[in-house]
């Protein structure tokens, strides 16, 4: 009885039934699509910000005496790529070693003590155990620093900050003396920051020149990190074992940067928390944000059902008057209309799905350049959620149908 009311129900209210599952179709749509979203923001947004540099950085572990000293401390060069073989080695991005010296320059009557810094601008190092390779140096951590010319290839040239090309007028091409040594100067740097009062050498080339072979000063690390929560900041030593898994198992710059220090023999790696601490707030709040849209998508899916169904009512009282008064009860007049929000939902949701499948990869393209990934869990997901909204629509034109009275309805009253 109650399959045959509905059915002629969504019979004689066709434009109802169809502004009613439009409203969940997109509302359902557009939350799904915000879902996908959830879920690749992470990846994706982290990946995006990567542009704002290094978020760990390596450095020589200095104790007692030697640092009451002001003795110097290296990094082994070969530990660079024992980087690439830790839990979280598919997360790390860039790596940039660096060697710290200070140099004389001397051009056009004008000398200045600098930073002499050896590095590689680009350069592709073989994958411990594989046979790929993968990316290493400045512009795979600082990708905004600019280069006019071409990076040091050999100990006969150089690249000079922007800064000090200004202050000595010279450009690519020119000679500079460094240390006495006229060098050719291959490209200049543009980073915004301190290194453009610095020049830079290939850093094998700078190696065998100081005598330092082997030797670096410290590495800069860009590791996609999973968003710092109180856990995170928690002293690995005060955990238990399960607690130190779980927290080793998961991304947390913290971690990433514990597990590099423990591969880089004799250092102290640290986050850059400056870097790390932006891309945490901005993560959760774009999580906030998205998860916001969606509650209010959905609670306009709901009201849209609601509105519909209550001016619906209107038609409908003299049926659910005479229901009353055949013996209806309250239990079977809100199961027509809970089947009926039930119904209306797998429709829209099933809808909802399909369009959210074409918005989700629209959205993705538009946004990260890349179409984001539709899970098929969702489809259950979108139908059941959508069913859950439908429902929760029904719940006030229930109410305002248990407020008939089928007297006052079989007399003709209103």
């Amino acid at each position: 009885m109650i399959a045959t009311i509905v059915r002629r129900s969504f019979a004689n209210r066709k434009k109802a039934a169809a502004l009613m599952i439009a409203s969940i179709t997109f509302g359902t749509a557009i939350a799904s699509s915000l879902i996908v979203i959830s879920m690749e923001i992470g990846g994706r947004v982290s990946r995006e910000l990567r542009a704002f540099g290094a978020n760990i950085l390596v450095e020589p572990e200095i104790e007692g005496m030697a640092d009451l000293s002001g003795q110097r401390r290296y990094l082994r060069y070969e530990d660079i790529v024992r980087a690439k073989t830790i839990f979280w080695r598919h997360n790390i991005v860039g790596i940039a070693p660096f060697l710290e010296t200070d140099a004389e320059i001397t051009s056009n009557g004008k000398s200045e003590k600098v930073g002499l810094i050896g590095s590689w601008y680009y350069k592709e190092l073989p994958l411990p155990g594989e046979t790929g390779t993968f990316p290493v140096g400045i512009k795979t951590v600082s990708p905004w620093w600019s280069l006019s010319g071409k990076w040091s290839d050999s100990a006969d040239n150089i690249v000079i900050g922007s800064s000090i090309a200004s202050e000595f007028s010279v450009k690519p091409g020119d000679r500079i003396d460094v240390d006495g040594t006229p060098l050719k100067i291959s490209g200049t740097l543009d980073s915004g920051g301190i290194e453009d009062r610095q020049i830079f050498m290939d850093l094998e080339s700078l190696q065998r020149l100081k005598g330092a072979g082997g030797k670096i000063s410290k590495v800069l690390v860009s590791a996609l990190t999973a968003p710092m929560d109180t856990f995170a900041y928690r002293d690995p030593a005060s955990m238990s074992k399960a607690e130190y898994e779980k927290w080793y198992c998961t991304g947390y710059v913290t971690s990433i940067a514990k597990q590099i220090e423990d591969v880089f023999k004799g250092s102290k790696a640290r986050p850059i928390w400056q870097v790390a601490g932006t891309e945490g707030k901005v993560l959760k709040r774009l999580k906030v944000l998205v998860y916001l849209l969606c509650l209010m998508t959905l609670a306009a899916s709901t009201l849209g059902v609601s509105t519909t169904m209550i001016m619906g009512l209107v038609q409908r009282k003299e049926e659910i008057g005479l229901m009353k008064a055949l013996g209806a009860g309250s239990e079977k007049i809100a199961l027509i209309f809970v089947t009926e929000g039930i119904m209306i939902g797998l429709a829209g949701g099933l809808f909802g799905y399909l369009l959210s499948v074409g918005a989700s990869q629209y959205i993705g393209t538009k946004v990260f350049g890349i179409a984001l990934e539709q899970r098929a869990m969702l489809l259950p997901m979108t139908m059941a959620g959508a069913a859950c909204v439908s429902i929760a629509g029904t719940v006030l034109p229930i109410k305002k149908a248990m407020e008939v009275r089928s007297a006052v309805i079989l007399k003709g009253e209103q």
